[in-house]
């Protein structure tokens, strides 16, 4: 039999972690390391790394046989979903309900939000698309001409005043 752990397979399951349970189930949905990296929101080396350390604890041989002897032996039915790290508030009460902070915005003000380029508490994660990655370079460069422009006017003043 190709899929099985030689012995007791609740005795090599018992040694995965959650991550990689949950990295096993999405290989078994058939998913790559870089859409699992996307999912759980690490990098694809982490992914590879956690498939490496559970073949090696399932003597499995591939990712594919790992995976199916999960499958088979019901972990996945069994498991909770894995959840990355990410920025909580300090208050884990109830959320504020969602597209609050759209409600009375004008369209131009919505046309023009193109989000924060850093984290912050409601975009824990850079969502930005081709169009915002090319606008806030753009936007930092101008700020930055006009405030250097800003300071050479006060300074060629300050000069005529002292003159």
């Amino acid at each position: 039999m190709p899929f099985c752990v030689q012995g007791d397979p609740d005795n090599y399951i018992s040694l995965l972690s959650a991550a990689q349970i949950e990295t096993l189930r999405l290989v078994f949905e058939h998913k790559n390391s870089k859409e699992i990296a996307r999912i759980m929101d690490v990098s694809p080396h982490t992914v590879d790394e956690r498939v490496r350390r559970a073949l090696k604890k399932l003597n499995a041989s591939n990712r594919i046989e790992a995976a199916t002897i999960l499958a088979r032996n019901g972990v996945f039915d069994q498991v909770t979903p894995y959840q990355p790290l990410r920025y909580q508030l300090i208050s884990l009460g109830d959320e504020a309900p969602a597209d609050e902070a759209g409600v009375g915005r004008s369209s131009i003000r919505r046309l023009f939000d193109i989000g924060s380029p850093f984290p912050t508490a409601s975009q824990p994660a850079n969502r930005h698309g081709l169009m915002e990655r090319i606008i806030w370079p753009i936007l930092i460069a101008f700020a930055t001409i006009l405030a250097f422009s800003a300071l050479y006017s006060i300074l060629v003043g300050l000069g005529r005043v002292l003159t």
